[in-house]
């Protein structure tokens, strides 16, 4: 009997992962090659190691995999996972340069005879750094302070060198460190070495000093108080009247109260399924580092199979309590929405002082490493136009149903090409929602998971939803544009408006008068395809997205209708008539949209009005029915 309950059980679990499915970041970057190349000129090396490896004429894909020293994270791609130059007898100080691997997870320098100082902005230097080892050299110095930001380090060993002065506390605390090493540095200490000794006359210097700055702080503490007391009596009054409002909305709303967590944690449940830390842990290989397929801002990105042997994603959260508001957030808006443009968000886990979350694998990873591929990679990943247009139908149909065509009106605010993932047919995907914020057609706002009245609030009044937020998506989108057709990272774009005055839009309406200048940006993968009118009009809906006046930017369904209804019209139409129907009414600016040609017609692209339009929430409950959430009225 005991053991059909547990063939039961297991069974019953492999059924609830047998709805989970598929995501891929990765890629590798020229940085990484330039990391190498400054490491090997900044570094003596007596024996001659990095001459006869270290090869950079060879450009044959993941050439740098194959260097002594080096691991990948994939031996085809020129993205550093490790370095390890352990007894190799190099001579110089700490490679700065490291910087420019921006994905290494292990750095081992140790048995060979570096000189000078830890660099202080070490966790800068290295932030995702698990395991550091620079043993057996010559360092001096303290160690730096911020060695404690490094957080995910499990493994540290500054043995043998010759360093000085205090061992910062904070670095015990590590959540993730396992090895420590610091023996035979003989100007050391502190825990877990001897405790630090002042000397006798140091010590009554300190205790003169100490009794005079103690009376100082005494008596500023005393009068800074009774000012802090009477600013408090001035203004209480004032406040009043609001706090009393907002305690009402908080006490059955605000998510930052435990009990409103909970509450909220338990309709979850409803709507997406709960999985054990147990289950996770073990689909992702106890965490694997082989399995990690990309690193976010707020946490680790692996790849884990289900006994089913289907693949899925899981995000690990780096600092749970650190970034709850972020988890409420993306478990809200992805477990409440449901659309073919969006990211598929498949179940969570909220145990003790860890939170997950499970995504869909999307087979082609984000579309940043597809557009930003380095010299000498693979060019059959290279998008050709058809592709970028249905890339950009697919974004403005989700944005357009998020902002428009739904109970909640939702605006994203961290749209980039790395938060939009590409399926097997290249549809884009919209993920990374921990910085949405929601709108219910009732009034009631959620900002990162927090939920405030906005019936009456000045967030409706002052049209900060609309201008601040809803207008910085378009703004975004915008950039997306830009990125597609010019194949150009954010910062590169952006460094186009610096000669005028910051403006991308007036870069753009200059671009645009002077023909000649254009193809200096289109990419050049572009050129000459039959594709360039195409090109110029995307440019101009793109400029009327980065107006810097935010009330004229057009809104995401007018972007959606225009860029997906463009071949119903064979010439440019500026009718003044036709441009200030509601349909495709767009603000006024210094430059008019003319029509395209069907972006979607032409390609063969599907113009499903129905996923447009899709208004139910559809939520698969932890007995996998289907569900819909019903919005309760607010008093």
């Amino acid at each position: 009997m005991a053991h059909s309950a547990k063939l039961v059980i297991a069974l019953l679990h492999i059924f609830a992962w047998s709805f989970l499915g598929i995501l891929e970041i990765s890629n590798g970057t020229e940085t990484d090659i330039y990391c190498l190349r400054s490491i090997k000129e900044s570094l003596e090396d007596p024996h001659n190691n990095f001459k006869y490896s270290w090869n950079f004429s060879n450009k044959t894909e993941g050439f740098i995999c194959k260097f002594v020293g080096i691991e990948c994270w994939h031996p085809d791609e020129n993205k550093v996972l490790n370095i390890k130059l352990k007894k190799m007898g190099l001579k110089g100080h700490f490679p700065r340069e490291i910087k420019n691997c921006t994905s290494i997870t292990d750095l081992d320098l140790s048995g060979n005879e570096l000189t000078g100082t830890i660099p202080s902005d070490i966790s800068l230097l290295l932030p995702n750094v698990t395991s550091l080892g620079l043993s057996s050299n010559n360092f001096s110095g303290e160690i730096p302070k911020s060695i404690v930001n490094c957080t995910y380090l499990s493994v540290l060993r500054l043995d043998n060198n010759q360093l000085t002065g205090f061992i910062p506390p904070e670095i015990n605390q590590l959540p993730r460190l396992r090895t420590f090493s610091v023996a035979n540095n003989l100007g050391l200490c502190g825990a877990p070495l001897e405790p630090c000794k002042p000397s006798p006359k140091k010590f009554i210097v300190l205790c003169k000093e100490g009794f005079l700055v103690g009376w100082i702080v005494a008596m500023v503490t005393v009068v800074v108080v009774m000012f802090r007391n009477t600013l408090i009596l001035l203004v209480k009054k004032a406040i009043t009247k609001k706090n009393k409002k907002l305690m009402k909305a908080g006490t059955r709303w605000c998510s930052t109260d435990e009990r409103s967590k909970n509450m909220m944690m338990s309709r979850m449940e409803k709507m997406v399924t709960r999985m054990s830390f147990t289950e996770i842990s073990e689909a992702t290989g106890y965490f694997n580092t082989k399995n990690v397929i990309g690193m976010g801002k707020i946490g680790m990105m692996y790849k884990a199979v289900i006994p089913n042997c289907w693949s899925l994603a899981v995000k690990r959260l780096n600092n749970c309590q650190s970034y709850e508001t972020q988890f409420l957030s993306e478990l809200s808006a992805l477990g409440i929405l449901r659309h073919d443009n969006l990211v598929p968000l498949l179940g969570y886990c909220s145990e003790q002082n860890e939170k997950l979350l499970v995504y869909k694998y999307i087979l082609h990873g984000n579309l940043y490493d597809w557009l930003h591929v380095g010299e000498g990679e693979l060019m059959d990943k290279i998008l050709e136009w058809p592709l970028r247009t249905k890339i950009a139908i697919g974004i403005a149909r989700g944005l357009a149903w998020l902002h428009h065509k739904y109970d909640f009106r939702v605006v994203h605010l961290n749209l980039g090409s790395n938060s939009i993932l590409l399926d097997t047919n290249f549809e884009p995907k919209i993920s990374n929602f921990w910085g949405a914020k929601m709108s219910s057609s009732g009034g009631l706002m959620f900002m990162n998971s927090d939920v405030i009245d906005t019936r009456n609030s000045s967030f409706v009044d002052s049209g900060v939803w609309e201008l601040g937020f809803v207008k910085k998506d378009v703004y975004d989108f915008g950039i997306l544009l830009l990125e597609l057709i010019t194949r150009k990272e954010p910062t590169e774009i952006n460094s186009f408006s610096y000669g005028f005055n910051g403006s991308l839009f007036d870069w753009i309406t200059n671009l645009l008068s002077n023909s000649s200048d254009i193809y200096s940006v289109i990419d050049n993968s572009l050129i000459g395809r039959g594709f360039d009118g195409e090109i110029f009009e995307l440019l101009r809906i793109a400029c009327t997205c980065l107006n810097p006046f935010p009330s004229q930017r057009p809104t995401m369904l007018e972007l959606y209708n225009t860029i997906s209804n463009f071949g119903e019209r064979d010439g440019i139409t500026n009718d003044f008539e036709i441009l200030m129907q509601p349909k495709i009414a767009i603000a006024s600016s210094s430059i008019d949209i003319n029509t395209i040609s069907t972006f979607e017609e032409r390609y063969g692209i599907k113009n499903d009005s129905e996923i447009l339009m899709q208004s139910e929430i559809a939520i698969a409950s932890s007995s996998n029915e289907i569900v819909e959430l019903e919005i309760a009225e607010t008093n």
